[in-house]
């Protein structure tokens, strides 16, 4: 091939065409310059695919690692919370005054949970992966995306589990030490070996003794807090099962219902472009449908085919209202950021037409005593969506909206009224 372009090169000097010589080199040039440049694409090309396929085996990897953390996060749920039933039982049974003896048995189950106890426990998740990826020349090619924000805060909160549970475990030795050097001699193998004491008509007192001494309790009461790290747990599956959904789904943003689910563990509820609060007449994760009356009541509300169905019975009440509560994160989080979104859409109709209520929002410090701001609404028959400001809504602080909808119905006048959908979306 050389040896061809170089006689075409010959040719054309002989022939004395010096100017379709200087085309032919400037064309051959750029033959080589776009046969240079398809060559480093396709390189980059290969080199982007090599890298993506490492990126993909080390989230593999770290997912396989996650998995392996949610069967030790379950396990430790059910370890703190056996402790936590163990202990109730001996305050409710053995530690009151009124209890004066035990049996063999009896000090055997006290024992049992004591030794329970002493095995310190602790969630040990492996780092080494994700330090490994963030350390790769391939990390950035997620970094600024929500799967690296969700990386990172799964393994900066099971830092955190680590350091809590570290503490925990030291506060637990000391006081260990402190109860071995108060009763080495003076009844540590009657608590420690019951079923080597003898006669407990004996020495139960005794065994009884210990068990309510200021250090015995000081131990139960440290132990008592075990359940705490179950909710820190909750947290951590969840994060867990998010991450390891969205490695092997190979995706990289979280959709709306995400951000809701995750709301409260990695930022505000805020940050969701629609935040629904009703689909289908269902209540979205993070939200309960709640009835208050002005005296006795039943929830009137009901899920219909597609829509949720509220009722006001006619001369029963001087007021109802059937409403939206904030519950998310299993109701830990009970307010929300609303400031970011402009607009309500709410799908409606009522069951004859010409329904009229109100409609209203509350912050968490707004007092029960109706003094909120409320919209007028007037229904028809037909399936119809309101698009209503939330800047209508004066009174409400919506950096911390507690309910987030309100239907407010008034008077001795019945009334039924159907809802779809409730959707709350930024400009």
């Amino acid at each position: 091939m050389i040896t061809f372009f170089r006689k075409i090169r010959q040719n054309l000097i002989q022939q004395n065409k010096i100017s379709k010589y200087f085309k032919y080199a400037i064309g051959e040039i750029v033959l080589v310059v776009i046969g240079i440049l398809i060559a480093l694409q396709i390189n980059n090309w290969n080199e982007s695919k090599n890298q993506n396929l490492e990126l993909n085996d080390a989230l593999q990897s770290i997912a396989n690692g996650v998995q392996s953390d949610l069967r030790e996060l379950h396990l430790l749920s059910s370890a703190r919370s056996a402790i936590k039933t163990k202990i109730d039982t001996l305050y409710t049974r053995y530690i009151p005054l009124e209890k004066q003896s035990m049996s063999i048995v009896e000090a055997t189950y006290v024992n049992y949970t004591f030794t329970d106890i002493s095995k310190t426990i602790q969630f040990n998740s492996n780092l080494s992966g994700f330090e490994s990826l963030k350390n790769s020349t391939y990390f950035g090619k997620i970094q600024g995306t929500d799967l690296s924000l969700l990386l990172s805060t799964y393994f900066i909160n099971a830092d955190k589990i680590r350091v809590r549970e570290e503490q925990y475990n030291k506060d637990y030795e000391d006081l260990k030490k402190e109860w071995m050097a108060s009763f080495r001699n003076n009844g540590q193998d009657l608590f420690l070996k019951p079923w080597d004491a003898g006669d407990f008509t004996i020495v139960g007192p005794k065994f009884l003794e210990i068990l309510r001494d200021d250090l015995s309790l000081n131990i139960l009461e440290l132990a008592g807090n075990e359940h705490f790290f179950i909710r820190l747990y909750e947290d951590q599956i969840l994060l867990g099962n998010k991450l390891v959904e969205m490695i092997r789904d190979s995706k990289t943003s979280f959709d709306e219902q995400t951000k809701l689910e995750l709301s409260g563990v990695l930022y505000s509820f805020g940050d969701a472009d629609v935040l629904s609060l009703l689909i289908n007449g269902e209540a979205t994760t993070g939200f309960d449908v709640r009835y208050a009356a002005s005296d006795l009541f039943y929830n009137y509300f009901s899920k219909e085919k597609g829509y949720l169905s509220i009722k006001y019975p006619a001369d029963q009440y001087l007021w109802a209202s059937s409403y939206f509560q904030v519950v998310a994160l299993r109701g830990r989080v009970n307010e929300m950021d609303f400031s970011g979104y402009s607009k309500v859409f709410i799908e409606m109709r009522g069951e004859k037409g010409g329904e009229t209520f109100e409609i209203t929002m509350k912050d968490i410090n707004d007092p029960p005593d109706g003094s909120e701001t409320k919209l007028k609404i007037e229904l028809t028959k037909e399936w119809e969506t309101f698009e209503i400001e939330t800047s209508q809504f004066t009174t409400a602080d919506m950096n911390r909206i507690m309910v987030p909808l309100a239907f407010v119905f008034v008077g001795s006048e019945g009334m039924k009224i159907n809802v779809k959908s409730v959707q709350f979306k930024k400009d």
